[in-house]
Parts: C-alpha cells; structure tokens; sequence
C-alpha cells in the first residue's frame, strides 16, 4: 500500500507535466483578429467587396489548407490588405513562404510586403513574420 501511495506521488506531478507541455496548436479567431486590429487602429476597416473579381478566394492561392470563406480585405491607413485564415499555423506559413508575405499563426497576409505601413501594422499587432526573411 504504501509502495502505491508514493509511486501515484510520482506518477501524478509527471502525468500533469506531459500534458501541460502538449498544449494545441494557438490559433487566432476571426474575432480575436478583428478585436486585435481595432485596439491598435481604431479606423481600420473591413472592405465590402461588390466587383466579383476583387474577391478572396482559396482557389487563388496555390497552397494546401486555406478556410473557403475566411479571406477578407482590410484597409488600414488607406492601404488594403488581405487576410486569409488558414487550417493550421504550418500552411499559413507555407503560403506566407510561397507568395513572399507575412503569417501570424493561422493567417496569412498578403499584399503586405513592400507596404511599410502593412509591414508595420502585421508585425506589430500580430507578431507576423515573413519566412523568407528570417534566417
């Protein structure tokens, strides 16, 4: 009896620790986004899209993962943006690496290299990264 008491006090501190070390992938929601976005730019606005072909879609993009539905166009400063959400933190990446733009969790940026506004604007409220400029 006693050699189970001590080995659940063994067990149980290492059981809790590998299971606080597996966390989920973070991803952001279109809301967290959104809520983000205005803290930092109060007139940021989201473009309503009335020509068809001014459209986000997935087919577009070449890259496996893209949320049918979730690209937006967003102005910020009287510079647009496009902001598509991905399946997975690893596929926004792939397309911010394709397409030479920046990525914040499970969004990709597009339209935003070469704006320094954009440039500023991801990487300070999103923590975005362009992959192909880190090395």
């Amino acid at each position: 009896m006693v050699y189970n008491q001590c080995m659940a006090k063994l067990i149980f501190p290492i059981l809790f620790l590998t299971l606080l070390s597996c966390s989920k992938e973070e991803r952001y929601s279109a809301s967290q986004m959104w809520k983000m976005a205005q803290a930092k730019e109060p007139n940021i606005e989201l473009v309503i899209i009335k020509d068809p072909a001014r459209r986000i879609l997935c087919e577009n993009y070449h890259v496996d993962g893209c949320i049918k539905g979730s690209g937006k166009r967003i102005k910020v400063r009287l510079v647009e943006l496009i902001a598509i959400e991905f399946e997975s933190e690893k596929q926004a990446r792939q397309a911010a690496k394709t397409y030479n733009q920046y990525y914040a969790r499970n969004w990709f940026f597009d339209d935003v290299s070469g704006e320094p506004v954009l440039e500023d604007f991801v990487k300070d409220v999103f923590k975005a990264s362009n992959p192909n400029l880190l090395k």
